[in-house]
């Protein structure tokens, strides 16, 4: 009787510390950047997953493709993206610039969307103009539709290849800016010049103002499928933990509407 009180506290016990999940789907290994904030703020109330849309096999050309070597290297870069980050990497394996959001792949991702039940989805904004980003996002549109669920969600910006891209939730990266770039380099086989850190770095300081809410700090922008009404139940991002202002207007969330 002792033994089976034990195992149903347990049981009890694991029920009441589960977390909700969060599901990133990108189209290639690097394509995880916009998050990486959101994830580090959030990780101990999230369970993070990432699901690769390609294993980015045309990232260092053609040679790289053809014997697999850029393969290799970027699925090693990404797992230790993914274990700095405490997220669990899966991998859809449609290939590097061949990338479709054919039936079969779009019931693979259903699948797996089904058994994560995720209680939000980040995804490519399918207005892109590398076809692997718009093909990403389409798919997990569908995927959704097949598995029959509606988890919150948001698509993630790609700077200059996301066309009329307007944010409209934000999240507070200030705090975790460095810890962001020591990860952004960690993608050492597109890292070269720094270019990737840069433009990372100057796309927080854009979005912070383009917030209205944050002075001199950094913010990841995201927007919303579904734009959140006030009154409905709280998204991922009230749930978030308030950034330490240090004498700043700091803020989660939405914009406000202009009064």
């Amino acid at each position: 009787m002792k033994r089976l009180v034990a195992a149903i506290a347990a049981a009890v016990c694991g029920i009441a510390a589960a977390k909700d999940r969060i599901v990133v789907v990108p189209a290639h290994p690097d394509d995880l950047i916009p998050c990486f904030g959101t994830c580090l703020l959030s990780k101990d109330i999230f369970e993070w997953h990432v699901i690769e849309f390609t294993h980015g096999e045309r990232g260092l050309g053609e040679a790289g493709l053809r014997d697999g070597s850029t393969k290799r290297i970027r699925m090693a870069e990404e797992e230790s993206v993914c274990r700095e980050l405490g997220a669990q990497l899966h991998w859809l394996d449609e290939i590097d610039g061949e990338a479709y959001a054919c039936r079969e792949t779009c019931e693979r991702l259903a699948a797996l969307l089904k058994e994560l039940k995720p209680r939000a989805v980040f995804a490519h904004w399918p207005v892109d103009i590398h076809g692997d980003h718009a093909m990403a996002g389409v798919a997990v549109q569908k995927a959704l539709f097949l598995a029959g669920l509606s988890p919150e969600l948001y698509f993630i910006e790609q700077e200059y290849q996301a066309k009329r891209f307007v944010p409209d939730q934000f999240v507070d990266v200030t705090s975790v800016m460095g810890k962001k770039c020591e990860l952004i380099r960690m993608y050492k086989c597109q890292y070269r010049d720094g270019g990737i850190e840069r433009r990372k770095c100057a796309i927080a300081t854009v979005n912070g103002m383009h917030s209205m809410l944050l002075s001199n700090g950094s913010a990841e922008g995201f927007m919303s499928y579904v734009q959140p009404l006030q009154g409905q139940a709280r998204t991922i991002f009230q749930e978030l933990p308030p950034p330490k202002s240090q004498g700043k207007l700091r803020f989660q969330g939405a914009r406000p509407s202009r009064q």
